[in-house]
This record gives structure tokens, sequence and C-alpha cells, in this order.
């Protein structure tokens, strides 16, 4: 044999033996590697992380919490145009390779030898998936700093991933699990970041973007870097322009459209941050860190339309309290650069102006300006976003100087008397568009609105703006509620042998030690106002706090202690002394109204829940509110028996008890139908009651404000020094419980009442929940009887007596006859039936 024939046979051999050992290494490694790896159908069950969102009861969103920010979406649903872009971007040829392109291949091999280092590719979509996806962090291996090794198992996995899904179902996981940088996972909500829009709204241009990011996303993201994220938006339009999937005049047009750098949040439909904590709160209580990961979607209680007439509500009349209280001046004052001063100030004067605003800016919907100059009508401020503005007086004629909490002092005449050159203030736009000088109110409030019928959540907000402070005040501030509290003491006082005739002594009583507060006390009227005998009714309505400590000490604290936990209040609500009697305890708005409940749907105690349903990612329902709800006359019938007697359609009805071992039990009611706790002679007598505070008594706003409505019921609360200001209302469909204060021990100020500082609130966000409601009050029950009586006694009026009226009694507690002795006059001084010595009721 030649020398020249062996030469090529040796290399050929040397090939081949090569080829063999390549093989047999390739063998090898794959049976030593391959047992260790994940199995493709696994990947099947990888539970991909998507953040909780929150729904009112109607569908819309409130809140979405989580890290990680993803919106899932069906393959069928990306528009063919984007699955384009990203297959131009990442893999042209991913519908033709079995999960490894031997192009791809070859770009990763020059990548390693590149004397430049130039990144040029390699991996295909679906070995992106064994990464995005963490496979190997799941199977417990190590990456490894071996790059090599790397690529193998993921040739691997790619080769069985392609074995057991479709390209459809590879494309539809990669989609959904990209990460698009700024917590944003896949590419819904990747436009809804970068764009904020949906997949079908996005054009060319924001499509070939969206493609380039997933390559880099820390850099490629417009946020990050317009420049970087338009070069890669120009090399993705460039190959979707290669590849045919736009056309030349697409191409050209794409490219000339501006990249911006802006990031879009979550957009909410409903704002109801503090329900949305709740809700979040409640869901880490009860699941842990993975509340936030497993996509789950909680409906809640809510009601939209009366949680935005609640934020309104709550904003107007925190405003109107803070500029009825006076204007407390500018924020700051500050040296104005020179040119500023001019008509026209240079690009270099605004930087300047924007400098000093830094350290004061916008917040909420209050913008920041600096004032550059003022006449005796107008002034002409600089906003940071806006530039130089001219706003007119009338924006600033409320701003009277404040002087302390009773006093402000005289309202301005022009603007020189509220704003110097320098100042710098807020200013917020009215609902027509208009300029107002602002300040944000130091004053807080709390809303809460609940379903009588069942206790559930329909509006709530703890302050006036959560993202300012985010203290809940209608679940967490327990605040002296005042004589709001008294209608659970006046409830005791009829289940105790009292009627709304019962006469009573309006005079100061006298002061006593109280061992538990360790002082005298001696409560007094407001105002000091008395008006000696008068009848429960009466008392109630104008809110006398001598009646009401005569009526507790009749029936004893103990007594009125055990009647009022039956509304569900605690020992900080229910002190055991006589202060009980004038709301001395310490409650939260929200169980205060769930209380107020039982007189508004006819004596059943309901639990406040508001959570109604919780679904896992797949759509499956995992818990379902099963609350206990009024039912009249029902008992504890069978469900079949109750669904035709009830206030609440079947579908709420438990079709079983659940297991009290399963982690919902503690939230779940095990009886159908709420229990009774006061009779309902009792609730129709207090709501009657509660109708005269409306009529004429300390709420008769209320009635100036629906003059044509009888079915209103309510109570104001004020504490000593209008320290804490209520509000509670209702009728039969809704009970709704303001409060009004300062998160510090502060008074409102001397003049400020329930009547006036609460009610406003709960009177704007009933014309909403009562637009185009029909009037709705409790049905007279059985046993409630009508008779003629002398008010001046209380007793049932003979015919000789004048100047009667009419009341309403229970048939099993009916006041006496008075003896036919003659005419009995409303003007006599001395009760008709004395008093006895030592009774707490005149003494």
């Amino acid at each position: 044999m030649s020398a020249y024939l062996k030469i090529p046979l040796t290399i050929l051999a040397l090939a081949g033996m090569l080829a063999v050992g390549v093989g047999a290494l390739g063998v090898g490694a794959y049976y030593y590697v391959a047992p260790g790896l994940p199995k493709a159908e696994d990947l099947r069950h990888v539970k991909i992380a998507v953040p909780l969102q929150v729904f009112s009861r109607d569908g819309r969103l409130i809140a979405e919490y989580g890290d990680i920010k993803r919106t899932p979406v069906a393959y069928a649903d990306i528009p063919p145009l984007l699955i384009k872009a990203v297959l131009a971007a990442e893999d042209e040829h991913f519908f033709e390779h079995a999960g490894v392109d031997y192009r791809g291949v070859l770009r990763g091999i020059l990548n390693e030898i590149s004397p430049s280092g130039r990144n040029v590719g390699g991996s295909t979509i679906t070995q992106q998936i064994t990464r995005t996806l963490n496979v190997f962090s799941r199977a417990g291996l190590s990456s490894g700093p071996q790059r090599f090794v790397q690529k193998f198992k993921e040739w691997i996995l790619a080769f069985r991933i392609e074995r057991e899904f479709t390209k459809e179902e590879i494309l539809d996981l990669y989609m959904n699990t990209c990460f698009f940088g700024k917590s944003s996972y896949g590419v819904v909500t990747a436009a809804r970041t970068y764009f904020g829009k949906d997949l079908g709204e996005l054009s060319i241009a924001e499509v070939a973007l969206l493609a380039g990011i997933p390559n880099r996303p820390t850099d490629f993201n417009p946020v990050a870097s317009v420049e970087r994220a338009s070069a890669r938006r120009a090399y993705v339009l460039r190959r979707m322009n290669e590849t045919g999937a736009i056309t030349d005049p697409q191409y050209q047009a794409a490219l000339a459209e501006p990249v911006i750098g802006k990031r879009y949040g979550v957009e909410t439909q409903v704002d109801a941050p503090y329900v949305g904590e709740m809700v979040r709160a409640e869901m880490v209580r009860r699941f842990g860190p993975e509340a936030y990961t497993a996509g789950f979607k909680v409906t809640t209680t809510l009601d939209s339309r009366l949680q935005k007439a609640a934020n309104r509500a709550m904003h107007k009349t925190l405003l109107e309290y803070d500029e009825r209280h006076g204007y407390r001046g500018p924020l700051a004052h500050v040296d104005l650069p020179v040119a500023a001063t001019a008509e026209h100030g240079s690009a270099s004067a605004a930087a300047e102006l924007r400098a000093l605003l830094d350290d004061h800016p916008s917040v909420v919907d209050y913008e920041t300006a600096v004032v550059l100059a003022v006449e005796p009508q107008s002034a002409r401020v600089f906003f940071a976003d806006r530039g130089e503005q001219t706003i007119g007086f009338d924006a600033m004629a409320w701003a009277a100087p404040f002087v302390n909490d009773d006093a402000v002092g005289t309202k301005p005449t022009s603007v020189t008397e509220v704003l110097k050159v320098g100042d710098i203030v807020r200013f917020r736009q009215d609902s027509a568009g208009h300029w107002r000088l602002a300040q944000i109110p130091e004053v807080e409030g709390a809303f809460a609105s609940v379903d009588p019928l069942d206790g559930g959540l329909v509006a709530l907000t703890g302050g006036f703006d959560f993202y300012l402070s985010n203290y809940n005040r209608a679940t967490q501030a327990k605040r002296q509620p005042g004589s709001s509290f008294k209608p659970f003491v006046y409830s005791a006082a009829l289940q105790n042998g009292f009627t709304p005739a019962t006469i009573v002594n309006d005079s100061p009583p006298e002061g006593e030690y109280q061992a538990e507060l360790e002082r005298v006390w001696r409560p007094e009227n407001f105002n000091n106002e008395y008006f000696g005998f008068v009848s429960l009714r009466f008392a109630l309505q104008h809110s006398l706090n001598a009646v009401s400590i005569r009526i507790a000490k009749a029936m004893g604290v103990p007594t009125v202690v055990r009647y009022a936990r039956k509304f569900g209040f605690d020992d900080t609500a229910v002190p055991n002394n006589l202060s009980i009697a004038l709301g001395a305890g310490g409650v939260a708005p929200l169980d205060l109204v769930t209380g107020y409940a039982t007189f508004a749907n006819g004596g059943y105690r309901v639990d406040h829940y508001f959570i109604q349903r919780i679904a896992n990612a797949a759509g499956e329902v995992v818990y379902e509110a099963k609350p206990a709800f009024v039912c009249a006359d029902c008992g504890q019938p069978p469900p079949a028996a109750v669904a035709n007697s009830c206030a609440r359609p079947p579908a709420q009805l438990p079709s079983a008890k659940p297991d009290a071992a399963s982690p919902d039990a503690d939230l779940i009611n095990l009886n159908a139908v709420a229990p009774q706790i006061i009779t309902p002679q009792n609730a129709y007598l207090m709501t009657d009651l509660l109708k005269d505070v409306v009529r004429g008594g300390t709420a008769a706003r209320a009635h100036t404000a629906f003059p044509d409505r009888t079915d209103l019921a309510g109570k104001t609360g004020t504490t000593n020094e209008g320290h804490d200001t209520w509000f509670v209302g209702f009728n039969s469909d809704v009970v709704s419980a303001v409060w009004v204060g300062f998160d510090q021990d502060r008074s409102l100020g001397g003049t400020e009442q329930g009547g006036r500082t609460a009610l406003p609130m709960w009177i704007d966000y009933m014309r909403e929940a009562l637009a185009n409601e029909p009037v709705h009050t409790l049905a007279r029950p059985v046993g409630i009887v009508e008779y003629r009586i002398n008010p001046t006694s209380g007793l049932i009026a003979n015919d000789a007596t004048r100047d009667t009226v009419f009341e309403q009694f229970d048939i099993d507690n009916v006041p006496a006859r008075e003896p036919e002795q003659g005419f009995v006059t409303p003007d006599s001084t001395t009760p008709t039936t004395p008093a006895r010595a030592g009774d707490p009721l005149f003494d």
C-alpha cells in the first residue's frame, strides 16, 4: 500500500474512531445524566407563579398582589403577529426542528470560540423553557459552571418536551412564563406594564419591542433604557421584515415610531385598597406565601358602585371639615432664582424651580407648586409637570387662616392675603377641572356599610387615602362611640320592662365614685341643657345623657353588659360601669355597623364578612362563603324548607356542613339561618325610635336630605369635647357607619358634632345607595299595639285627657291606664305615677 493511500485511510480511521468515541461518550453521558432529569410530562404539573387578584362582587378588579406579575393567556388569544415576532427574534425554525436546531448549536460554538465574545445566540425556544421554568432547580440539580454540561441537559430535556408537547403548547408555555423585566412575566402582563394595553391593542412597533425583551429583560425593556430598547426593537423589526411577517412600508413606519420609557401599573377598576389589604392579609393567613403565586382570584362582597360612592363621600366630608377650620399656611417658603420672576423664564430657570419642588413632591391628587407672582385677584405659579399656570382668587377664597381647633381668622378678600412669592403650596382640581388651593387634611375618617340580611360588606374605606396611611380605621381603630352606642342600652331597657313612653327624669345625676374609673364621675348633657321629666322616645331623639345613665342604673350595669354582648361587642366596647350608657368603650366602625344590622333586619345577629368566593388558577372554587342569613320565622329547618320562606336565594344555603377540621371551617358559618338575639317587637320599636332621631332629633339633617323617605333611622354620636363624631344609619336594605376624628386624641372643635361632622358623609353615600330604590322598612310584627297616651305620665290616656299622642308598645309590656279622675294636662310638673323613694329613674 502506497504512502499516499495510507495517509487518508489513517485519517479516515482516526475520524471513525473519534466518531465512535464521541458517540460512545454521548451515549454514556446520556445514560449518566438522563435518569436524573425530570420527565417532560412533569412540566404539565409545574405551577406557574400567578399573582393574587381581588375583585368586587360585580367582577371589577380591586387589587393585584405578588412580586411576580403574570396573567395567563390561551394560545388562541395571542395575536398571530406577536407569535411571528417572537419566532423571528428568537427561533425562526421553531416549527421545523425537534427541540435543538443545529444552526443554533453552530452559532453557540462560534460564540464560545469568538475572540470578540459576541453573543450570537444558540438556544431554541424549547431549550429556553427549561430555564424559564427552573427545571434544573426543581429536579434538585445544579446548572453548574460547565456550560457544555448545562447545554447537554437542555438538549435532552428539549427533545423530551418536543415529544410530550405540541408546538402550540410549547409556544403557549413560553409566552406565559417568559420574563420581561420589572416583575412582569408573560406577554399579557408585559403589554400592560410597558404600554398599558391588552395584547389585541398593540401596534407593530410595540409587538416588536415586546418580542425583543426576553433576550435580555433587564436591559432591553424601555423603562430601563430607551436607547437599548430601540436598538433591540430595530433588530426584531428587521427580522420580521426578512421573514415576511411585515411589509416594507410597515417596517419603515414601525421603525419611525418613538419608544417611550414609561411604566404602567395594574389598571384597577375599583378604588378599594383598604379592602384589598384585608383580603391580602386573610389570604396569607390561610395559604401562606403561596397566596402570592398560586393564581387565586378572590371575589369580595364589595359593590363597586357603592364603594365609589363611599370614596367620594369620604373625600368630600373631610375636605369640607378641613376648609371649614382654615388654611394652615404654605408647606415652605423659598427664595426664587432671579430669572424665574420674569414672565417667561428660561429653561435653566424652570430646572431650578423644579429643583425647589423636589423636597415637596405631589401626593395623591395634590400637585405642588411654587408661587412666582401675586396680584390682588390672581397668582402665577409653577408646577413641576405643568409649568406656569395663572390661578384666580376663587381658588383660595375659602382660605381663612387657621387659629386653633375652635377658631379661624377672617376670610380673605384678595390673593395677597393668602399667598406670597416663594410659597410652596398644593393645589387640586375639582370635578369641573378648576384649580383649588388645597392642603392634605389632618382629620381622618372611616366608613363601613353592610347588608343587614347576611352581614356582607358592600363598601368600606379606612381613611382619607390608603397611600398616605394604610391604617384601616374602619376595622382597627377602636374609638369611643359616644351616643351612637345608646340604642343598645335602650334596647336592653325595652327588654327589661321599659317602654318608649316610660318617663324618666332628665336632670343632672349626682356624681358617684366609679371604682373602675377610680374617680367620681359626673356626666352632663350636651351644652348642659336639661328637660325635666321626658319619655324614652324624647330622650333618645335628643340624645340625653342623664336619661341614659338613669335607665342603665335602673337595670343594673351587669344586665346592660350581658345584653350588649349579644350584639357581638367585646370587653373593650362594653366597660363594666355606668359609662357604658354613654358609649365610653372602644369599638371599630365595622363592628358597630354590624351591631346596628340587628335593628335593621328584625332582631337577628349577622356577622360581617368580605370574602364571597376564592377560585384557584384553574378556575375551581376552593372556598364559597356560607354566611348565616336572616330568614324570618324559619328557625333551623332543613335547606329545602328554608328555601321557600327566606330572604336569601337557595344558592346560598349550604348543602352539607363542612368538615370542621378543614382549613375553611373557621370562615364558614355552620348555621344557615342567623340566630335571633332580640325579639322582632324590640327591633321594630328600636327602629321606630331611631326614625324619630332622623325625623326631628340630632340627625334631622338626614330628613332634610331625604324628605320623602320614611324608612331611614339612625343615631349620632359625639364624645367628650368632640374627639370622636359618629353617625350610624339604616333602612332594611343597607346599614352604614361613619366615624370622623383625629388619629391622635384631639378635639375636632367645640361646634363639631355627629350631626354636623359625620352625618354629611352618610347622606352623600346614601344618595347613591338609595337612588331609585323603593322605601323599605320592617313590617310591623305581630304583638305590636298602639295606644293613645298621656305624654306627661306615659300611661294610657283616659277619655278626659287632653293633648294625647299615639305610642306603640309590645303587647307583653303595655303601660297601665290612667285612673278616671278628671283632666290631666301635659304641662304638669309631677308625673302621674310618682317616683318611689330611691327610684333611679327619678333620683
